[in-house]
């Protein structure tokens, strides 16, 4: 019975107050006067390698770091824990700081009533994991602040996240009451969510098949929440979903399904021309407050660019579209030389509120806007639909009025010296811009977001010939190596300030297996495969779950439990990573390992992510790869013996795949002297087709055949005409990459490996 009137107390609160924080609405601050001076026990957070938890130092409330010293607070006083977990650039955090936490009342009645405890949840992954659940449970709903009180042996029995001051500080006296005369029924409540948790995170699921089948009904399902006016999944609040945009484009790359193809064209191209887009300054933010991506919920989060400008690199391949060349391009430069920090890492997020208002950076107002512009505000003004009454709150949010041919066209101008007068915009908005208060910038270096990022630099330095993205990818690399220690079981997750000290996840391995396999791919320096292969070793031996078959996030329980994550949240979900580690690995090194471990843990995960595609789309994602094979310009094959990469020319009129063999290994030539040898064979489009061009095969006699062999080994270019020799795209038709498969077997002189074959995409657009 208690439990249900704390789920009801859930429900009046999350309506009275604003339940989720990208739903909250404006609120004045609560009664009571903020304390201003260093509470004497600040130090506990003050020392911890947190900018979140540094920002909550000097509150009245007693805070505690998680840890031991808390724990045996709330054990000895018989106290019930209060879990506070937000991050140092969350906007509603910010508010309850100033509404609650330094709220001298609010203050009183947490320090009596409960053992506070503050929570970084970058840092802690898993404590946020495992507690979000609770919220979730409890509250059917989640988000940042995350409230959580928990009992002593810290089993949650009520969660919330933001709540204004007077509602607030009213639960902590309800809770306070009800645990004075109600303990043994709270603690009966916590035993039933935890042990609910337990089962959600514990429980082995049903293996499911993957098929075409199977993935295309995942597709379909998360088609039927797309918005076909602007692109995205569902209403406002807009968030990206970038796991979701990535399967979809996988899909459509694999297929050419038209209807995928121009649903991800549209929710692209409506972010880049939206606000969500740093037009000014390059990047993306967060998510969307409304439904076609004008107004930006304003914090810059650095998964956020890795993931967005992945999926952009993706696209311009695909497309030959400029924009989404362009949009990563400068979101890929704004994070070099904005988010870089002096070691080389990347910072983890940038703050979205000046002097306590959200988003005062990024706004303008029509005057403001005229004058840093001059003569050319008019010419802005209709570019980015800037007007005197504004989009959010009395100023302008900027995003493009309408795509740019059509702005072009409106102007009178040609494209190219549409393009020059829009930089020369951008430009005299960026100078007005760095002169406004520069925003907070979370210096922590997190490892699996900077694996990211380091997977979309090293990949966009090939697609973009860069060769200063890959630098800068080799750079951060070697940050974690060196700081962090990647690659090894005392591996760190975060490094801030000369401090580390929390062990990595198993996220931080998986995605740092993930970027070492990508800056392979590249430079086809062995050492990144080898750290590749070790971060997978990592996983395999600390974190598995021999029961379930799949892995826990960490190696030892939080709290009450051992957790995993299976759902996507700031990136791919942890196991699925692991699962795209696993299955890119058997492709590029022969250890059999690789395979069995895919083989184990994608059948732990098909039936979870089968049933819930919209949660797992990036297991799914790692599920095809892992059953179908990878769909790219560069690929490997031969488990590493083939290294196998697509251009076109520039005239756009043909194409060629070329194959680089490893000493001692060969492959069959495209007409074998023998029946049963396997050819090396390219389909277009799944059709064969007239004009492909097989080189020369060399013959050699080998020992287990008596007469000599065609034979192919070294560099081998396989060329071919393209569909009407179509030209890089700049508009219209979305489908411009042509789809090729390649067959294949890779053979040294003592074994054959089992017969093979390769998706690939040739780029819309020659590479410069």
């Amino acid at each position: 019975m208690r439990f249900l009137f704390f789920i009801v107390l859930a429900m009046l609160l999350s309506a009275s107050a604003v339940f989720m924080p990208v739903q909250a609405q404006q609120s004045t601050p609560g009664g009571g006067s903020a304390a201003k001076s260093q509470h004497p026990k600040g130090y506990r957070l003050a020392a911890e390698a947190s900018p979140y938890l540094r920002q909550h130092a000097g509150n009245p409330v007693e805070w505690y770091p998680w840890g031991e010293e808390a724990f045996e607070k709330a054990r000895k006083e018989n106290k019930p824990i209060f879990l506070s977990i937000g991050y140092s650039t969350c906007y509603w955090c910010h508010v309850m700081k100033r509404e609650s936490f330094e709220n001298a009342d609010v203050a009183n009645l947490l320090n009596d009533s409960v053992v506070a405890i503050k929570v970084d949840r970058e840092r802690r992954p898993d404590v946020d994991a495992t507690y979000m659940i609770a919220t979730e449970l409890i509250a059917q709903s989640g988000g940042w602040p995350n409230s959580v009180f928990l009992t002593p042996d810290l089993k949650p029995f009520f969660a919330l996240t933001y709540a204004p001051a007077q509602q607030f500080s009213e639960l902590i006296g309800r809770i306070a009451e009800t645990w004075k005369n109600e303990e043994a029924a709270l603690r009966a409540d916590a035993d039933r969510i935890a042990g609910l948790i337990g089962q959600i995170t514990t429980r082995k699921q049903a293996r499911v098949e993957i098929t075409a089948e199977v993935l295309t009904r995942a597709s379909l399902a998360m088609l039927s929440g797309f918005d076909v006016f602007h692109g995205g999944i569902g209403t406002a609040p807009k968030f990206p979903r970038e796991q979701v945009l990535s399967f979809l484009y996988q899909r459509a790359a694999r297929t050419g399904d038209q209807t995928t193809l121009k649903a991800l064209g549209l929710t692209l191209d409506n972010m880049v021309r939206g606000g969500i887009h740093d037009h000014v300054g390059g990047g993306f933010h967060r998510y969307a407050v409304d439904n076609d991506w004008a107004v930006p919920h304003f914090e810059k989060m650095l998964y956020n660019q890795a993931m967005i400008g992945r999926l952009l690199v993706q696209a311009y391949e695909y497309t030959g579209r400029q924009h989404y060349r362009d949009a990563a391009r400068k979101t890929l430069d704004f994070v070099i030389t904005e988010m870089t920090t002096d070691d080389g890492g990347f910072a983890s997020a940038f703050d979205a509120e000046t002097d306590g208002k959200e988003g005062l950076y990024y706004l303008w107002s029509k005057a403001d806007f005229d004058a840093a512009l001059m003569s050319a505000a008019d010419f802005g003004a209709a570019v980015f639909g800037v007007t005197e009454d504004g989009n959010h709150e009395g100023l302008n949010t900027l995003r493009l009025a309408a795509p740019i041919e059509e702005l072009a066209v409106a102007s009178g101008l040609d494209s190219a010296a549409f393009q020059v007068k829009l930089d020369g915009v951008l430009g005299k908005l960026r100078s007005a811009r760095d002169k406004r208060p520069k925003l907070l910038r979370d210096d922590k270096v997190i490892a699996d977001w900077n694996a990211a990022m380091i997977r979309t630099l090293a990949e966009a330095s090939i697609a973009f010939s860069e060769k200063r993205y890959v630098e800068a990818a080799e750079k951060a690399m070697g940050l974690l190596i060196d700081k962090l220690g990647a690659g090894t079981a005392g591996m760190q997750r975060s490094y801030f300030e000369n401090s580390t000290g929390l062990p990595a996840t198993q996220a931080d391995h998986a995605w740092v297996g993930l970027a070492a396999l990508a800056l392979y791919d590249v430079t086809n320096e062995k050492r990144w495969l080898e750290l590749s292969a070790t971060s997978a070793v990592l996983i395999i031996e600390n974190f598995a779950d021999p029961n379930a078959g799949d892995y826990y996030l960490t190696t030892s329980a939080t709290g009450f439990v051992r957790t995993k994550q299976h759902d996507d949240g700031d990136l791919q979900g942890a196991n699925g990573a692991a699962l795209e580690l696993f299955a890119l690995l058997t492709r590029r090194d022969p250890d059999p390992r690789w395979r069995h471990a895919a083989d184990q843990l994608g059948d732990a995960l098909s039936g979870l992510a089968v049933r819930t595609p919209l949660a797992m789309a990036g297991t799914l994602v790692a599920l095809e790869k892992h059953g179908l094979g990878d769909i790219g310009a560069r690929q490997s094959m031969g488990k590493g013996a083939v290294r196998i990469s697509t251009e076109r020319d520039e005239q756009g009129a043909s194409a060629r795949v070329v194959l680089e063999l490893a000493p001692g290994w060969h492959i069959n030539s495209s007409a074998p002297t023998e029946d049963f040898l396997i050819p090396t064979k390219l389909t277009i489009h799944g059709r064969e087709v007239e004009g492909i061009s097989y080189p020369a095969a060399f013959e050699r006699k080998l020992g287990f055949h008596e007469g000599p062999l065609q034979l192919y080994e070294g560099k081998v270019a396989l060329k071919f005409p393209l569909a009407n020799g179509r030209q890089p795209n700049q508009g219209g038709d979305p489908e411009r990459a042509e789809r090729v498969t390649l067959s294949l077997q890779a053979c040294s002189d003592r074994l054959c490996l089992e017969p093979e074959t390769a998706e690939l995409i040739v780029p819309a657009s020659p590479r410069h």
